[in-house]
């Protein structure tokens, strides 16, 4: 599996012998994510990936999109919306500025599918949608690092493929602006202003103007019917990442303005979804049967945490990881052997919000390399984007301390090249 195809390659990177400028190839690939403006660091290596697992994990990702959007079309078709706000623990706030008659048909494909590498195969653990979808910039830090460590690569950076994405959607609505939006509580985060993004929208977007703004600097003149029918705006934070309850966003959706994925995709976004995939009792009849058996094959058997099954989940949580229902970032998480089941119990039902059960994969940890002492086991998770039916995979995220892999809490990033 990927760490057994890995652990000779990223070892080789590291050997001086054949190698000898690993170390600078390390703070060059750093020295990249500073440049724009990202706090977050490069793992010291960069990792391959075989043609026939890429595609497959490729084609694995359609089909749970695929899927859930069968399950969202038949869940608006059911239910209320105060039934969809209520099953999705949507904040009463963000509830009103969603689009519920629209839902099943909101906004363009962008995600992220996440995916643990197992010992003995590949299981998705969380479908992650909407622009701000991060880390793409791990695929020029590897870029940049595989060159200067005297070994090129070949592939195709993810925003090249958003790019095309919007290309073809600006031609078809006549847009003639491209807003990377953003917030000031997102930018405290240490994103930086998306200049990557912005470089590939202006080679591959042309005739457009392309600009990056937060609900600061928003020109409020691009506020009337007249700017934003001609404006897209790609929108890089989330619901939590506002301090105005969502309001400005609303605000540039009623000028006119295309925004390739409001608010309803962060519904898509919520940990319930494979809990409703792994029903196949209720469900299954909804799916093709190729959509049933990636679900079997590749998606960790997951349920929703409830009174009545609690003890029997409980009785099984070391073999379990706890994910609220409604969170992202890696917040949110627990690890079932880390807690005795009277604290568990305590936090599963503490303050009334939604929890998942989902079944643990043993993931051995990959020694990567350091530039200054001996090589440190890493967990890493995989991540295969998806803008359209265009795939641009695979990310890598690794952290040294905790199975729970994220960026934000000291996690780094890297790229699998095909190969």
């Amino acid at each position: 599996m990927f760490a057994d195809l890995n652990r000779a390659f990223v070892a080789e990177q590291r050997d001086p012998a054949r190698s000898p400028h690993h170390a600078l190839a390390v703070r060059t690939a750093d020295q990249l994510l500073g440049d724009l403006g990202m706090k977050y660091r490069a793992l010291p290596c960069h990792f391959r990936v075989d043609r026939a697992t890429h595609a497959e994990l490729a084609r694995v990702t359609r089909l749970l999109t695929d899927a859930q959007d069968k399950l969202l079309a038949h869940l608006c078709a059911t239910r209320t919306a105060a039934e969809l706000t209520a099953l999705f623990d949507v904040p009463p706030a963000m509830a009103r500025h969603i689009d519920w008659p629209t839902l099943p048909d909101s906004g363009l494909r962008i995600l992220r599918a996440d995916i643990v590498p197992g010992d003995s195969g590949y299981w998705f653990c969380e479908l992650n949608h909407f622009c701000g979808v991060g880390a793409g910039e791990g695929y020029h830090s590897a870029h940049t690092y595989a060159e200067v460590l005297g070994r090129p690569v070949s592939a195709l950076s993810p925003f090249r493929q958003l790019a095309l994405l919007y290309a073809r959607e600006c031609r078809r609505a006549g847009l003639t602006r491209i807003v990377v939006l953003d917030t000031t509580e997102h930018q405290r985060q240490g994103f930086g202003q998306q200049l990557l993004k912005q470089r590939h929208f202006h080679l591959l977007v042309p005739g457009v103007e392309v600009a990056y703004h937060t609900e600061r600097t928003y020109p409020e003149h691009w506020l009337k019917p007249e700017e934003g029918r001609r404006t897209l705006i790609h929108r890089v934070f989330t619901f939590h990442d506002t301090d105005d309850d969502g309001a400005f966003l609303a605000a540039v959706r009623a000028s006119g303005a295309t925004v390739t994925s409001m608010y309803e995709a962060e519904l898509r976004m919520h940990r319930l979804w494979f809990a409703l995939m792994c029903d196949d009792g209720t469900y299954g009849q909804l799916l093709t049967e190729e959509e049933r058996a990636a679900i079997r094959q590749y998606v960790p058997h997951t349920a929703l945490v409830t009174p009545d099954d609690l003890g029997a989940i409980l009785a099984d949580k070391d073999r379990l990881v706890f994910k609220r229902s409604y969170s992202y970032g890696g917040r949110g998480v627990l690890l079932g052997d880390h807690h005795d089941p009277r604290q568990l119990r305590d936090l599963l039902t503490r303050d009334g919000t939604g929890w998942i059960a989902q079944r643990r994969i043993p993931s051995p940890p990959l020694d990567l390399p350091s530039v200054s002492g001996a090589p440190v086991p890493h967990h890493l998770v995989l991540g295969m984007f998806l803008y359209g039916d265009r795939t641009a995979g695979v990310l890598v995220r690794g952290a040294p301390d905790s199975p729970v892999v994220n960026l934000s809490r000291g996690g780094g990033m890297s790229w699998a090249f095909v190969g």
